[in-house]
């Protein structure tokens, strides 16, 4: 159902590579935390989900933002659910709110706290004018509606009948928790001096124990190739593989490097000019409080920037 004229909306927009190295395809559906959003004036009520397509690698979803005026309740989270065709998705909540403006490119919002909003009961609009030429008397709420049509119980009682749970917010930093970070931008390497991907990079505590697996979509002189590590804070322990083609190669065939590495510790990968696909996996246990991260350069100096491209992922659980 279309939103009415007049509705405070925002249109969520994206444009991004699909972990194949093609334009995306797939689906985001973003839904509001309150099962209803109703506006008495307008007659208009949202409930349940808004989705969207990436159409050749573009999206472009409109939605009703949580402070449109006239709307009840305010404040509120939505869930946005990434589906990417053939990919892992990811879940997370933000707000959207009038103050983002008309347009916002996903990869812009912040991650925020659940939060199901403040519901105000409103009656709703007058009736007609009687036959002195007063105005009618206010029309019932939704609560009173409630009532007439069966529910038993306090207004307060039947807000929370609206409400869904929002269960506890995982901190991402907790025994089973999984974080998912998705690369937006191309990271260029154009030395052998090992640095950071930012965007594939997260705060690890110590004494925590983290799987790690990613796919990494990299392209470049194939004469630089790749030297890569998974970087952890002083004093970590465990292992890692960076399950990438041994260097040298030309045609993307050749042997699958699977070595033991220890944190930290950075092992050469091959590269092509067509791009290749580097899937490094391990456990990592902290040594101290700090940052855990892919970190990238070029085996041989090269003026072509070796590229770790956007689209790539990183994913950890922690398991201890």
């Amino acid at each position: 159902m279309p939103l009415p004229e007049g509705a405070e909306t925002i249109t969520l927009t994206d444009a991004r590579t699909h972990p194949d190295g093609g334009p995306m395809r797939g689906r985001v559906i973003v839904r509001p935390a309150p099962k209803i959003v109703s506006n008495a004036d307008l007659g208009h009520t949202v409930q349940g989900d808004a989705e969207g397509r990436w159409v050749d690698g573009q999206l472009s979803l409109t939605v009703l933002v949580a402070d449109a005026s006239g709307y009840d309740p305010t404040g509120y989270t939505h869930m946005v659910m990434e589906r990417p065709d053939g990919a892992p998705g990811r879940d997370y909540p933000v707000s959207l709110t009038t103050a983002l403006g008309p347009t916002i490119d996903l990869a812009k919002l912040a991650p925020t706290e659940p939060y199901d909003g403040t519901y105000v009961l409103v009656p709703g609009p007058r009736g007609p004018k009687g036959d002195n030429g007063q105005d009618g008397e206010d029309g019932p709420s939704a609560y009173d509606v409630a009532v007439a049509t069966g529910f038993v119980g306090t207004p307060t009682e039947w807000i929370a009948t609206l409400k869904g749970d929002p269960g506890t917010a995982p901190t991402g930093d907790t025994v089973g928790a999984t974080r998912f970070l998705d690369k937006a931008t191309d990271k260029p390497f154009t030395s052998t001096t090992l640095q950071a991907d930012e965007q594939l990079s997260f705060p690890v505590t110590a004494g925590g124990r983290y799987s790690i697996e990613a796919m990494l979509v990299v392209s470049g002189d194939p004469a630089a190739d790749l030297m890569l590590t998974l970087a952890a804070p002083p004093g970590s322990t465990g292992h890692w593989a960076p399950a990438g083609i041994t260097l040298g190669v030309s045609d993307g065939t050749g042997s699958i490097r699977l070595t033991r590495y220890d944190p930290g510790q950075p092992i050469g990968v091959g590269v092509t000019a067509a791009g290749l696909i580097v899937a490094p996996l391990g456990s990592i246990t902290a040594g101290a409080d700090g940052i855990l991260s892919i970190q990238g350069a070029q085996a041989v100096a090269s003026v072509t920037p070796t590229l770790l491209r956007a689209g790539s992922w990183l994913r950890s659980t922690r398991t201890a």
